[in-house]
């Protein structure tokens, strides 16, 4: 009951009881005002109600367009998702490996080159002082001739690390073949040591985090003013393996015709040896055109490669501790100052542009080519070797053994020779086909003809009871 209508009945209850009300005149008045009254009190509050009603309208609609808004300020962070073009990957962090071997006679200052093309300001490469470098070191622990440096490659988030392989000089062998086998057998020997971690099974960690033993390219120091015979066999030899670098060293002993007339020579060399027994060119890495121009080479005229370098051991201590600091390694004589990365006196700082940034990508692509084709060769030869050790041990040998039986009775000593004499025989006619041949002999005459025993066993009739 509304408060009018109870006032209206209290009214009324006093006007028919006995007692009457002060209210009894004015109480069809009251009630009029009370009824005027909660009819406005009702308007109000159905008034208040639409308000809310369309101030809930306004903030939905309010919220509907800062969530269009909200999308539309993150169109332009994600344009790239979002767009006609596909994204760009994010890249981690990879490693990328480039061994370089240092080959040349000795006294031609291939320490001291190798100082000038890597060293920074306030960083020098740590090698040995270059004045002897002994073979048999080399031959025993040839990491302890390696130099290593390494920097990141923050936009493709590549860490490089190179090493500079430094070898003995050839000319500190009388006998040349020696020296050549052993640069020839530490290439061959770092190939299989990537064989070997391709195929073991005991490997945890991916190809791609194991450091790569392997040779990219070879650096050839040639002796100015004259290519002897002896250095192009050598380069010849080398280059069957890993192809070379051929850098003129000491440019700076040569006048300017000399050094462009002796530029001309090597570079005839290289493509036509002329020596007996080679008749092919020497295997020269071929640099690409644009690469060569990033590296600063525009003169199409000049053969290059051969590199003419001017190296050294002393530093212009002002652009040294400038602002910003430079590297720049310079020879005083008393006629004036040879510079070695000066353009004018020099190729070093083409050499060092191309080794260290423009063609890194491309020696290290040629060095994976290169290694498949060896791989294939080599797995090749072990199968024709298993093949070979098959056909000696159940074919040749026991035909061997049958006749010398047949012919003058059971004699293991003697029979035992004339197995390996077989087999010498074959395998000098087949030659080398495979690494695992050369223990063949020694492998296949015990199994074939064991040693007799300690004990003399009772003789059993039959071919097989030899055995």
């Amino acid at each position: 009951m509304s408060t009018a209508a109870h006032r209206k009945h209290l009214v009324g209850q006093s006007l028919s009881s006995d007692h009457p009300t002060p209210y009894g005149p004015f109480a069809d008045t009251l009630a009029q005002q009370d009824l005027a009254t909660s009819t406005m009190a009702t308007s109000t509050m159905a008034s208040m109600d639409q308000q809310q009603k369309g101030h809930g309208r306004h903030e939905r609609r309010l919220s509907i367009g800062s969530a269009f808004s909200a999308r539309a300020s993150m169109i332009p962070n994600d344009s790239m998702l979002l767009g006609t073009k596909r994204p760009r990957p994010h890249k981690i962090w990879r490693k990328k490996y480039i061994k370089l071997m240092v080959v040349g006679d000795s006294g031609l200052g291939k320490t001291t080159l190798v100082k000038a093309l890597m060293s920074t300001p306030g960083e020098r490469l740590q090698v040995h002082d270059g004045s002897y470098t002994p073979t048999e070191q080399f031959l025993r622990d040839p990491d302890s001739l390696c130099s290593t440096i390494s920097w990141r490659d923050e936009e493709d988030r590549v860490i490089w690390i190179y090493k500079i392989q430094d070898t003995p000089g050839y000319g500190d062998d009388l006998n040349v073949e020696r020296s050549i086998a052993n640069l020839v057998r530490f290439i061959e020997d770092q190939n299989l040591k990537w064989l070997e971690m391709e195929q073991s099974c005991e490997r945890k960690d991916d190809l791609l985090e194991v450091e790569d033993p392997r040779v990219d390219v070879c650096l050839f120091a040639i002796p100015p003013h004259r290519l002897r015979a002896l250095d192009l066999k050598v380069m010849y030899e080398v280059g069957r393996y890993v192809p070379l670098v051929p850098v003129v060293t000491k440019a700076d002993t040569m006048s300017q015709r000399e050094a462009a007339t002796y530029r001309s020579e090597v570079a005839t060399k290289l493509s036509n040896p002329m020596l007996p027994g080679i008749r092919e060119k020497i295997n020269v890495f071929k640099f690409e055109r644009d690469t060569l121009e990033r590296a600063g080479i525009t003169d199409t005229a000049t053969p290059v490669p051969p590199f003419l370098v001017v190296a050294s051991n002393e530093i212009n201590d002002e652009l040294n501790t400038g602002d910003p600091p430079v590297y720049w390694p310079e020879r005083r004589y008393a006629w004036g100052i040879a510079e070695a990365f000066n353009r004018e006196h020099s190729d070093l700082l083409a050499l060092r542009a191309l080794l260290l940034k423009e063609a890194l990508e491309e020696i290290n692509k040629s060095k994976r080519a290169r290694y498949e084709i060896w791989r294939r060769r080599v797995l090749g030869s072990i199968k024709a070797g298993r093949k070979l050790r098959s056909i000696l041990m159940w074919t040749i040998i026991p035909a061997v053994v049958c006749l010398q039986i047949g012919r003058r009775g059971v004699n293991i000593q003697h029979l035992r020779k004339v197995v390996c004499s077989a087999v010498d025989k074959l395998r000098d006619r087949i030659g080398r086909v495979s690494p695992g041949t050369t223990q063949l002999t020694q492998t296949v005459v015990t199994a074939v003809v064991p040693k007799p025993a300690q004990a003399p066993q009772p003789a059993k009739k039959g071919l097989w009871g030899l055995f």
